[in-house]
């Protein structure tokens, strides 16, 4: 029997429905608008988090535990959670989670409360004057060009496995794509000749990515000499299994490179932001980024502008004209 969701409905049921009813029923509003599965875990899971939260402390989760005063005590309660729960692989409990995390919950909760008013479950939306908590702004520092060198160095491409993982890297390294874009290509999606491929990105938004002439030569030698003997899906790239590669099959992945490369801090997001500020650096525009790495608004891509801010700066303490001017007017004085 099909829930109707009109609001006198909805409106007579309030009393007797628990916030986790409520929840699945937000889970179902949410697929029907066509947000991937993974928003719609991401946001059961954020919003399961708080339930449990109310549960430990013997609260009703019902619609009077949804106030704007329980969730900035939730707030509070995730500031000092540890980062990995009750784990007993993880040796320490000593790091909590970070402020990025905390507001990712707090997000998920303020969707949710909108989503409540607009349903009509509640008459206000009570978490509209609930601020943010504030999180530091880190600069993204990328892989340098050493560390890309030993990366690209350590594989070895003599092999056919080797040949892919370096088709794999590069493409990265030159597109800025996610893990889950790269894994997503298809055969169709490249056009090699016209130095481009087409993904499905974050919101079943397809873009247009370019590709250097470079990668171009990588892909079309993996893809004529090794690509080509499989006979599976026609995912570009395949496991040895002949099984289409997977987000984590690649986070797996690039851990394993990290230790290999001895550059231990690389992971696969490490390559888009390294791409998003050499592309920068070299002379690309923002507006033009933006739309390569498939934001919606330019406030990711302001993140990488203060570092190439950074790096001009840098440059500029070695490269400063009155800096060398006066290095060689103490070079004279000192023959």
């Amino acid at each position: 029997m099909g829930i109707n969701l009109n609001t006198t409905q909805v409106n007579s049921e309030i009393p007797t429905l628990s916030l986790d009813d409520v929840i699945c029923r937000y889970a179902l509003s949410n697929r029907a608008e066509g947000k991937s599965d993974k928003t719609t875990i991401w946001y059961s899971e954020m919003l399961g988090a708080f339930t449990r939260y109310l549960a430990e402390r013997n609260e009703a989760g019902d619609f009077s535990s949804f106030t704007i005063s329980a969730v900035r005590q939730y707030i509070l309660y995730l500031r000092d959670k540890p980062r990995f729960g009750c784990n007993p692989s993880v040796a320490t409990q000593v790091r909590t989670l970070s402020p990025r995390t905390i507001q990712c919950h707090v997000r998920a909760l303020k969707a949710f409360s909108s989503w409540l008013h607009v349903e009509g479950y509640t008459e206000e939306n009570r978490l509209q004057n609930l601020k943010l908590p504030k999180a530091p702004t880190l600069l993204i520092e990328p892989l340098t060009p050493e560390e890309i060198n030993e990366i690209i160095s350590c594989i070895d491409r003599k092999s056919p496995i080797g040949i892919r993982n370096h088709a794999i890297v590069v493409t990265l390294f030159d597109t800025g794509l996610r893990a889950s874009e790269l894994a997503g290509i298809k055969l169709t999606d490249l056009n090699l000749e016209g130095g481009f491929l087409k993904v499905m990105g974050k919101g079943s938004k397809e873009r247009t990515v370019p590709i250097g002439r470079y990668v171009r030569m990588i892909l079309l030698n993996y893809i004529e000499n090794i690509r080509s003997r499989r006979s599976s899906p026609d995912y570009v790239f395949l496991s040895p299994g002949e099984k289409p590669l997977t987000a984590n099959t690649l986070k797996l992945f690039f851990s394993r490179l990290a230790k290999k490369s001895g550059v231990g801090r690389l992971h696969a997001h490490l390559c888009r932001h390294t791409f998003a500020i050499n592309y920068l650096l070299n002379g690309g525009d923002i507006f033009s980024l933006k739309e390569i790495l498939g934001h919606t608004t330019l406030e990711m891509v302001n993140h990488y502008l203060h570092f190439t801010s950074s790096q001009i700066t840098e440059q500029h303490h070695k490269y400063s004209p009155m800096d060398k001017l006066q290095r060689e007017r103490n070079t004279a004085e000192d023959n």
